[in-house]
């Protein structure tokens, strides 16, 4: 059994506190926070704890409804009556309240990011060598979140110190290239400063690898393609000084119980313990989930539908088997699985039979492992300097994996046929991180980036809203819009 165990963030203590009661409730002067002696035990137990929001149980983020969501925009995804049905055609107003609990959650890892910054500029005590890291830490944390953000929401506050007080709410949106120019400045610091590996029992926080794929993905997605290939094949070129490679086994890569495997470059941790899980597998699977083997419960919350994609799929593939399922076997008997109309497969990719109920179940989400690195290099080195050899054999060691062959031979059945054009290239490249990326929140993301959205979404029989995808960002929550006056 995974039993990772998150420590919250230590509460600062306030010296020399004082207040007054001229009006009610104001404080004269205003609060401050104050740290006597600033170390490196309680440094780090600030930035673990600044982690606790990603991973959160009911924080609506990867484990939950942000997945549902962003996954289910991708043309692929089913979802069911009134369960968000709104994403399906791509009207987003509906469900504008979804977005409540996943921003505040958002805001404050980013907040408490903020708070471990300040404090670290403030100190006068400690080294700036023992500093670094955690900076880097905080710096990379707050990256995560505003990479999110921007992402789903377009323009954001870009918050990049600690509110102090409830007059420092207003502030306006900043666009995307403002916020994707400071990600680029604070991951250029995360890479010189992060460490090269995490101890075990440190695993889930970042390295220069994660920083180094996150800047590669920040890059790919600017059409930068010059440096997305630079800093992909960085993480290629280091992969011994990092320790990665491509797990063999589906099974070990999806594990539950599993702490790491030398595939993960970042993800978000989850355990089997109750309110420290996932609740993907209890998404992913119909009812009789339990009785399965499968996970805690199934509520069918999105499926996948046969889609040109889907149609496609080689059954050769191993990945296929692994995230497809249209049966369950309950009590030695192979049964056909109950499931929601329009859709004919389950997505299989995370199961936790284990998983003692559903908040607990194990399996880790990942933002970045080495395929990423892989597929990342294979599409901005075609974009570069077309179909090159080393383009191939990139993407060709990620389908031999799915196929199950041997990562380094040549391979008739699971490679990319030769003599490709560099447009058919990139094309199956789009085509294979569907199928590598499936139920990971990447499908959606791709879609928008490459120009593809509106062609790929009609080709699957998503009808959009008005006939076209005109809209590809969320709302922001009606929390925001109240409490920062800024916003209009």
């Amino acid at each position: 059994m995974k039993n990772i165990k998150i420590i919250p963030l230590l509460s600062i203590l306030l010296i020399g506190l004082s207040t007054g009661c001229e009006k009610f409730l104001e404080e004269v002067p205003p609060a401050k926070y104050q740290i006597s002696v600033l170390n490196k035990p309680l440094l780090d137990a600030f930035v673990i704890g600044a982690y606790e929001p990603l991973s959160r149980s009911r924080g609506r983020l990867w484990e939950s409804t942000l997945t549902r969501d962003i996954e289910g925009c991708a043309e692929y995804c089913q979802l069911p009556a009134g369960g968000g049905t709104n994403y399906m055609n791509y009207n987003f107003e509906p469900q504008r309240g979804d977005n409540t609990a996943r921003w505040t959650t958002f805001y404050e890892a980013i907040g408490k990011a903020n708070l471990i910054l300040k404090t670290i500029e403030d100190d006068q005590t400690l080294d700036a060598a023992i500093k670094a890291p955690f900076k880097s830490e905080a710096l990379f944390i707050r990256a995560t979140c505003y990479w999110w953000l921007t992402r789903m929401f377009g323009a954001v506050p870009l918050r990049l110190k600690p509110i102090e007080n409830s007059n420092d709410t207003a502030l306006a949106l900043s666009d995307q290239k403002t916020i994707i120019d400071q990600l680029i400045k604070d991951l250029t610091i995360c890479e010189a400063n992060l460490p090269l590996k995490v101890a075990e029992a440190s695993t889930g926080r970042a390295t220069q690898g994660a920083a180094k794929m996150m800047l590669a993905e920040i890059y790919l997605w600017s059409k930068d393609y010059a440096n997305a290939r630079t800093k992909s094949k960085e993480v290629i070129d280091n992969k011994a000084k990092y320790g990665y490679e491509l797990v063999k086994s589906l099974e070990t890569l999806y594990s539950p119980s599993t702490p790491t495997n030398s595939e993960e470059i970042f993800a978000i941790k989850f355990s089997q313990q109750k309110a420290l899980g996932s609740f993907l597998p209890t998404y992913a699977f119909e009812g009789r989930a339990l009785q399965a083997g499968l996970a805690a419960r199934g509520i069918a919350a999105l499926m996948v539908r046969d889609s040109p994609l889907i149609k496609g799929w080689d059954r050769k593939d191993l990945r296929r088997t692994w995230n497809l399922m249209d049966s369950i076997t309950v009590a030695g008997v192979k049964i056909r699985a109950n499931l929601i109309p329009g859709s004919t497969y389950m997505f299989g990719k995370y199961r936790d039979g284990a998983a003692p109920e559903e908040t607990a179940s194990g399996n880790d989400f990942y933002l970045y492992r080495y395929a990423d690195a892989l597929l990342i290099f294979a599409e901005s080195e075609n974009q570069v300097n077309g179909p090159t050899a080393a383009a191939y054999d990139a993407v060709n060691q990620v389908r031999r994996r799915g196929y199950g062959v041997d990562f380094t031979k040549a391979n008739t059945v699971s490679d990319f046929p030769a003599g490709l054009s560099k447009t058919a290239f990139d094309d199956l490249i789009f085509q294979e991180r569907g199928y590598e990326f499936i139920y990971e929140c990447k499908r959606w993301w791709d879609m928008i980036r490459t120009g593809r959205a509106d062609a790929v979404a009609k080709a699957a029989g998503k009808t959009p809203t008005g006939g076209s995808i005109t809209r590809f960002t969320y709302f922001i929550p009606d929390i925001e819009l109240t409490n920062n006056p800024l916003i209009k």
